[in-house]
């Protein structure tokens, strides 16, 4: 009866486990080979897999020079201190500009610097002739200048002066010397401008249409004054040269007769333009 037991607990222990055979039916891939790798010239063959690599460990055939790393840094080290000069310079000249303007606004707000006023006074023409093939004529213009600044002188710069017809087409031309304004006054301006056919060329549709205008008794000029301008209080303060254009437009000059010789009509407008 043993031995009946002991079979049967024998043969049931060979029908739970599958036979060599029906595993590998074959009997010739029981356990798979290892795999392995030729080995790669001038390399060393990697190490077993780890968290972190050993100390002192090198993935290629030869370690580079220490040096390397030192004049790295070195290197890196005369970069970060060259840069941090550079930016110092930049924010001093920034901040530098930045309170000249404020100094500037401040002092332009309490200083309130005002254009000055110009005003024909007279205004007359002398020897006008649009007879062609001739035209002659001279100009004098007196202009009143006045600084209605309490607390800054003006400074002009030469002036140049341009008689202008249709507004757009230059008659004559002339310079005035440069003056200086102290606070609350006034200055004249004297212009004397000519032109002749020989001196400035004066093309012929012009000269006829000033004919024709004169023929009616009165002749519309442009007058026009550039020059440059700058304020000053005391020795503390000076503003930058700007340039100025002063515009006295339609000047109408009233002629008597056949006379080459007019002046300013009394319904003249005298009042000019600043422009700046």
């Amino acid at each position: 009866m043993a031995s009946d037991s002991q079979q049967h607990k024998l043969h049931n222990k060979g029908e739970s486990q599958p036979s060599e055979s029906t595993l590998f039916p074959s009997g010739r891939h029981k356990c798979p080979p290892p795999r392995s790798y030729p080995p790669t010239l001038g390399y060393a063959p990697p190490p077993p897999h780890s968290a972190y690599p050993p100390p002192g460990y090198y993935p290629y055939a030869r370690a580079p020079p220490p040096a390397y790393y030192i004049n790295s840094t070195v290197h890196q080290q005369g970069c970060q201190k060259s840069s941090s000069f550079l930016q110092g310079i930049l924010s001093t000249i920034i901040f530098l500009v930045m309170f000249i303007f404020t100094l500037q606004l401040i002092m332009l707000l309490a200083l309130r610097p005002e254009l000055p006023v110009f005003h024909v006074e007279d205004f007359s023409v002398l020897n006008f002739n649009a007879t062609m093939p001739t035209f002659t004529a001279i100009w004098e213009a007196y202009v009143s200048v006045k600084n209605p600044n309490t607390r800054l002188k003006i400074d002009f710069g030469q002036i140049h002066s341009h008689m202008y017809y249709d507004k757009d087409y230059i008659l004559a031309s002339a310079n005035s010397p440069k003056f200086s304004m102290d606070t609350e006054t006034s200055n004249v301006i004297h212009a004397k401008l000519s032109a002749n056919n020989t001196d400035n060329s004066v093309e012929s549709r012009v000269v006829d249409k000033l004919a024709k205008e004169r023929s009616n008794g009165a002749v519309g000029f442009h007058f026009r004054m550039v020059f440059s301008t700058s304020s000053r209080s005391g020795s503390w303060f000076r503003s930058n040269p700007r340039s100025m254009e002063v515009v006295c437009e339609d000047i109408k000059i009233a002629f008597a007769g056949a006379s080459g010789d007019g002046n300013i009509a009394a319904s003249a407008d005298r009042d000019c333009l600043v422009l700046s």
